[in-house]
């Protein structure tokens, strides 16, 4: 985790360094992937002196069990950049698998969960039984959905027929 972060030359504080910062807070069913990867911050905003900062996130679900984690996280991590940390929740846009970064689609990957499939005009379980998944381990499309409850809400069990690998699959939101 980064500790410092470099300031403009009038030592004011940006927005785009509190973007990077955050790309230190992990996402805590998924700490591989930061929030700015999930996509979950929506918006930045400093006050003119710098020493205010309010953040507005949208988590993955409404009912997410980790909004008090993800805003302890936040406000921890920018604790020694400003005074001030406001983290506000907001569903007015509802967050979609499409928000997530490639560099997220990537990381999941690699820890083994198969990346969502990119959504085809607001279709999704649906899209996610009928569609083959592609499995993370052996690249197989020999799979099967095995329970579209996963350890958490936004995950599915998915088989690889190809390299017995049970595996977790993203869901299409």
């Amino acid at each position: 985790m980064a500790d410092i972060i470099s300031h403009t030359t009038d030592n004011m504080l940006d927005e785009q360094q509190i973007w990077e910062a955050l790309k230190d807070v992990p996402d805590p069913e998924l700490p591989a992937i930061s929030v700015v990867d999930m996509g979950i911050i929506r918006r930045i905003e400093l006050d003119h002196e710098h020493t205010h900062v309010q953040i507005e996130m949208t988590p993955t679900f409404t009912g997410c069990p980790a909004i008090p984690q993800i805003r302890e996280r936040i406000q921890q991590r920018l604790a020694s950049l400003v005074a001030h940390v406001e983290v506000n929740v907001t569903f007015q846009k509802p967050w979609s698998s499409e928000n997530l970064s490639d560099e997220a689609r990537e990381k999941l990957h690699q820890v083994g969960i198969a990346p969502p499939p990119r959504i085809v005009r607001g279709c999704t379980l649906p899209m996610l039984l009928q569609q083959s998944l592609t499995c993370p381990y052996c690249g197989s499309q020999q799979t099967s959905m095995e329970n579209i409850f996963g350890p958490t809400l936004c995950r599915a069990i998915a088989y690889c027929r190809q390299c017995h690998q049970p595996f977790e699959q993203f869901k299409p939101l």
